[in-house]
């Protein structure tokens, strides 16, 4: 019964497991604590560690011995009797997996002394109601609430836990009692949904969900007819459920895969399901044959009833009250009305999520072997492990490591065939799957891999659409447990799932693109940098001539990420492959192809970039000053052509200094007033007028005032540049001052935080004047930082929180259609979201993200202008995918496949700004609309239009 691989919590979490003495509970001292107290904290740590051993006999003596101080002091201690049901209420609701080992526990109990397991029911049955209650009182407090981030799964998806709680101590429960309330929320979940029309009831679909899902638990402990019969009652039941399809309308903004127009329909990597449309199909096939569900009877739960019934029987006997198993009342619950569960708004993560939108089932792993090393999830078993993991990743948030843990040894609250061996390889599993379909294993061994359904449920969580529950970070730091856990075996795990991204990357959805890069940053850069680079140089020489194609992109950004946590001679080092040389000897062998990444510049040319920049600065018409400004900037490059660890000051290009040219003086003035400690507002002007001057007397032909606001601004970024901080900090005490030359409004306050009465006379600037100063400081700190994208962007975001600078001059520079940065660039990619996320908290968001979508539509334009398509308006847009190496070199093909991508890029970010930013409201709305009817090409209009009115669900 016991497998001898199987591994208990204590093999990984002692002092010497992988764990590294890691405790769930604080190992406080005791030597002071008061015995009730001590009794109290070992019966509660006990209740939550219940379960976390593979032998079964063990497992059972230990719930008998922790019955034992329970069943003597539960009735005669107040504080043990609260702490124990409390304990065993959250134990349901964070780690689900663990009840029906706790039923185990309550049967014990209850034969010792029933009225343990009354006031266990009660209580839970109390914590029911209470949830109903809180439903309305959130009704009530729906006008006055704040808006704030839910922390909790929500009031149906608790109850669905206790539900699955009350099911399994079904032998202990009187007159059909837990069938009757699962019966009543259906029958309420039916009323919801036949009240809604045609139309989807989220909450409804919540209700049914989790009734069904919670039904098998009526079977964990108890395989009477009687039971068998209550269990197809409920199905009989459910069949009444009407699942609203909506004329088969799909979701596909929440798709997270996409066929660009079917043109790689052939290439996804499969089609989402829908849960609610799994659930009923998955319970019905646990009932065949005949209705008996014998089939499932023993294949999911641990079987514990012979091991159990010694311990029972023997505690019956010596009960002086009674010989015989009592079973307890559970009355029905007071559920709200229908009017009051259709105008409640859930708060909970999981509630939401059903509220919102259908909910698509995320896969990873049996899409790429030839056998299942996961449930599937048109079986109830795939549904029960995501809908386990789901909760205990939600509910445990606050203990990533403990939550990582429970994920890592869920199958040892299984039926112990139910997994095959932990650590078992892809390999080895292959091997099985082949034994099994040629009749060796009788009955056949299991393929399912505990790590792969882990893994794939944490995963399902991060790229969960139309956001994760959680922010990121979370999951990727439980995924960076679980590996530390078990190395050996989780690393394969997740170079599969990395391989899987990687692998469908051209369909995977844009915003899932950025996720998956964000994981795989992390996840490397917690591992020494090491990845099999080698695996992509084909790709890598295959699009060189591209800049827009997923695989080039996510390579390059990838980089450009490890570089940002890290420096570029660690990133080098990694570029290694083991590799034999003649005398089969192995050794390293370096990956030259990367190198030309290590350069993280925001454009391709990055000195001629500079070069042009200072040179059209100076007026465009000096071609002494542009022979110093080359000159100067490649002898610097050559300096510093070897050197991997460059300062940020050794690789600004800070020219205004440079003593060659006409200007060094008045930049050297200029530096030196800002770097001292503080200077009045009235000095400041004073020093404007006279660098001003000074300007106009040493250069002719030039926009002075372009110049000032490059020498202001390029020199704060100089100043600043031994960290963002430092720039921050020296920004930050000049406020006034900056928002005088941006042109922007200086307040009140941010004369009174000058430290100065001195008011600055009004600019008077025109609209077009206050544009161009806007953008000057926008390409002024590009052009400072333009070696590290990274730190230019933080800096622009930071004027943009001081007032400095107005977002949309910064959105309009990023979508840009001469470089579109937002595409290529990881650090203006990121940036963009965190300016947007901002600015969504404020006033004049509407106009901010009207802009967006309005540049968006642009550029979709002029990539269709530039395709020059013989029907631009109705032709869907397909991409060459397949090239050779010959017409690599083609450039014209090549600049049309880029065209092709970049069309599709713009496509994906819409629909992704779509999705973090639907704002309801009619006006923003109508205005949308209006913008997206100017999307010359009409199957992508039409596609835009399709995505609104799935929002709007």
């Amino acid at each position: 019964m016991d497998n001898p691989n199987k591994r208990t919590r204590d093999d990984f979490e002692g002092p010497d497991g992988p764990a590294g003495g890691y405790e769930y509970d604080d190992p406080s001292k005791k030597q002071h604590v008061d015995p009730t107290v001590g009794l109290i904290l070992d019966i509660c740590k006990d209740i939550r560690r219940i379960g976390e051993n593979s032998n079964l006999a063990t497992q059972v003596d230990d719930i008998s011995y922790i019955s034992n101080p329970i069943v003597a002091e539960f009735e005669k201690i107040d504080k043990l009797r609260e702490a124990i049901l409390a304990t065993l209420y959250a134990v349901v609701i964070e780690q689900p997996q663990k009840i029906t080992a706790l039923t185990v526990l309550i049967f014990v109990c209850n034969a010792k002394n029933f009225l343990v397991a009354k006031y266990v029911i009660e209580y839970f049955h109390a914590k029911a109601q209470s949830l109903l209650d809180k439903l309305r009182e959130l009704l009530m407090e729906v006008e006055t609430r704040e808006e704030k981030q839910a922390e909790d799964a929500g009031v149906f998806n608790d109850l669905k836990s206790v539900f699955k709680f009350l099911g399994a101590l079904n032998p202990i429960i009187a007159d059909k009692a837990v069938l009757n309330l699962l019966k009543q929320l259906l029958n309420t979940a039916i009323e919801l949904q036949n009240a809604s029309g045609d139309k989807r009831n989220g909450l409804a679909e919540e209700i049914f969900y989790n009734v069904l899902i919670a039904t098998p638990y009526l079977l964990a402990n108890d395989f009477s007819e009687e039971t068998v019969a209550e269990a197809n009652e409920i199905v009989e039941l459910a069949a009444q459920f009407k699942i609203v399809e909506e004329n088969e309308r799909s979701v596909s903004v929440l798709e997270p895969f996409d066929s660009k127009h079917k043109n790689f329909i052939e290439e996804l990597p499969y089609k989402p399901r829908k849960l609610i449309t799994l659930i009923l199909p998955a319970i019905t096939a646990l009932q065949k044959p005949e209705k008996n569900w014998d089939g499932f009877k023993g294949a999911l739960f641990l079987d514990y009833a012979d091991l159990m019934e010694p311990i029972i029987k023997e505690a019956l006997d010596s009960n002086e009250i009674s010989h015989e198993l009592v079973k307890h009342a559970l009355p029905q619950l007071s559920i709200p009305s229908m009017d009051e569960i259709n105008a409640y708004k859930p708060d909970g993560l999981i509630d939401s999520l059903w509220f919102q939108h259908p909910r698509l089932l995320f896969q990873v792993y049996n899409t790429t072997t030839d056998f299942e090393t996961v449930p599937s999830i048109e079986s109830y078993f795939g549904l029960f492990f995501k809908d386990i993991a789901f909760d205990i990743l939600t509910n445990m948030s606050f203990n990533q490591k403990e939550a990582s843990i429970q994920l890592s040894i869920l199958d040892l609250f299984c039926s112990r065939d139910l997994f095959s061996p932990p650590g078992s390889s892809v390999d080895q599993l292959s091997m099985i799957a082949k034994d099994n379909e040629a009749g060796e294993n009788v009955p056949p061994l299991s393929t399912w891999k505990v790590e792969d359904v882990a893994v794939e449920s944490i995963l399902t969580m991060i790229f969960q659409l139309p956001k994760p529950l959680h922010y990121e970070i979370y999951y990727y730091t439980v995924l960076i447990s679980c590996c530390q856990e078990s190395p050996e075996s989780i690393a394969p795990v997740f170079g599969r799932a990395i391989r899987f991204f990687y692998k469908n990357l051209e369909t995977l959805d844009y915003e899932l693109k950025i996720r998956y890069m964000d994981w795989m940053t992390t996840q490397i850069s917690n591992f020494d940098f090491s990845w099999k680079w080698d695996e992509w140089v084909a790709d890598s020489q295959l699009y060189d001539n591209l800049q827009y194609h997923p695989k080039k992109t996510f390579i390059k950004n990838l980089i450009a990420k490890e570089i940002r946590l890290s420096n570029k001679a660690r990133i080098k080092d990694s570029f290694v492959t083991m590799q034999q040389d003649d005398n089969g000897d192995n050794k390293l062998l370096a990956l030259e192809e990367f190198y030309k990444y290590l350069d993280i510049s925001l454009f391709p040319n990055a000195l001629d970039f500079v070069i042009n920049y200072d040179y059209e600065l100076y007026g465009g018409n000096n071609e002494e000053l542009k022979k110093i400004v080359t000159e100067t900037i490649y002898q610097r490059k050559d300096e510093t052509r070897d050197k991997l660890m460059l300062s940020p000051q050794e690789e600004l290009i800070y020219e205004f200094s440079n003593p060659q040219l006409p200007l060094h003086e008045v930049a050297n003035k200029l530096y030196d007033f800002i770097i001292a400690n503080w200077r009045s507002n009235e000095q400041f002007f004073d020093m404007i007028k006279e660098t001003i001057e000074a300007i106009k007397s040493s250069v002719v032909h030039v926009d002075a005032e372009r110049i000032l606001v490059n020498l202001l601004f390029q020199t704060y970024a100089y100043i600043g540049s031994r960290s963002i901080y430092s720039v921050v900090s020296i920004i930050n005490r000049d406020i006034a001052k900056l928002k005088y030359i941006s042109g922007q409004k200086v307040t009140e306050d941010d004369y009174k935080a000058s430290g100065t009465d001195f008011s600055f006379p009004e600019l008077e600037l025109t609209p077009e004047q206050f544009q161009e100063r806007q953008e000057w400081i926008v390409d002024s700190i590009l052009r400072i930082w333009v070696h590290q994208p990274q730190v230019a962007f933080l800096i622009l975001e930071y004027l943009i929180e001081f007032g400095i600078l107005n977002p949309s001059f910064l959105i309009k520079k990023a979508l840009d259609f001469e470089n579109n940065l937002i595409i290529s660039n990881v650090s203006c990619m990121e940036s963009i979201n965190r300016v947007l996320s901002t600015s969504a908290k404020g006033d004049g968001f509407k106009d901010v993200i009207l802009m967006l979508f309005g540049k968006i539509v642009e550029n979709l334009n002029s990539t269709v202008d530039k395709l020059e398509l013989a029907s631009p308006e109705t032709d869907e847009i397909e991409i060459t995918k397949d090239f050779d190496e010959e017409q690599k070199n083609d450039s014209a093909l090549m600049a049309k496949i880029d065209l092709q991508w970049l069309f599709y890029e713009y496509r994906g970010l819409l629909k992704t700004y779509l999705r973090k930013f639907n704002v309801e409201h009619a006006e923003f709305l109508e205005a949308a609309r209006d913008l997206f009817n100017g999307i010359k090409n009409e199957p992508t209009r039409n596609d835009v239009f399709k995505w609104l009115e799935e929002l709007q669900y």
